[in-house]
């Protein structure tokens, strides 16, 4: 399992997020990384058609998970759901600022 960061944790109670679910999310989901962090986020074609899995699972869609993989373990920085959240998440930067300030600064 992915270590969790204190935020993770609350955001993860509030939103009614199982770790069974994380791991679902973190097996399904499209991987984008987008503003420094590795965003997974689930959507409907991510889960799949098998009727029982998707009867278990279907409330998850548009759920997604924020991690920061840069150090020696990746961390669950937050968790969120926005079905229409892909369409932010690819707006975002595609690099970290700060990495890159410090490169060519």
């Amino acid at each position: 399992m992915i270590a969790k960061s204190n935020h993770a944790r609350v955001r993860q109670a509030q939103r009614n997020l199982t770790d069974d679910e994380v791991a679902f999310i973190m097996r399904h989901g499209r991987r984008i990384r987008s503003g420094g962090a590795l965003h997974i986020f689930l959507g409907r074609r991510d889960i799949p058609d098998d009727r029982a899995i998707f009867q278990k699972y279907h409330h998850l869609e548009g759920a997604t998970l924020v991690i920061n993989d840069r150090g020696y373990a990746p961390v669950l920085i937050t968790v969120y759901r926005n079905r229409r959240a892909l369409r932010d998440i690819r707006r975002k930067q595609k690099y970290d600022r700060k990495v890159s300030a410090e490169m060519f600064g």
